[in-house]
């Protein structure tokens, strides 16, 4: 078995939990429980899986409370909802039905592959930008 050595950091907060743990209390003093990592049977690279990179057109919503008002971005899938755009397309503004939308932009970007959300796909029918 490993000796196993108090930890310089204190308590074992950097460990991850993707890697198998050992524990053993030191009997009689005050330290927390120690820790050693053992090495990982297959490597990380072997367990990666490959990542489709997409853009999409999304909402992204502004506004205060009660009052929404939502702007039109191209963003890569995997940003979250009000994340940095690629572009800024347009807005839409829900309470007052009004849209103001770059329809060259628009239709550049969904020749390249983004793909529309359901809720974009639906404006952009009514503004009648795509088929």
């Amino acid at each position: 078995m490993t000796t196993f050595a108090p930890s310089r950091l204190g308590c074992c907060r950097h460990l991850t939990a993707s890697r198998p743990l050992t524990f053993r209390s030191h009997v009689g003093s005050s330290a927390c429980l120690s820790v050693s990592r053992q090495a990982p049977a297959q490597s990380r690279t072997a367990q990666l899986q490959p990542v489709e990179n997409r853009v999409v057109l999304r909402f992204s919503r502004r506004g205060r409370k009660k009052l929404p008002f939502y702007r039109l971005v191209a963003v890569d899938s995997r940003k979250r909802r009000d994340g940095r755009p690629l572009e800024e397309l347009g807005w839409y503004d829900p309470l007052k039905k009004d849209t103001n939308l770059n329809a060259p932009a628009i239709k550049k970007w969904v020749e390249v592959g983004a793909k529309p959300s359901d809720t974009v796909e639906s404006l952009l029918k009514k503004a009648m930008i795509m088929d």
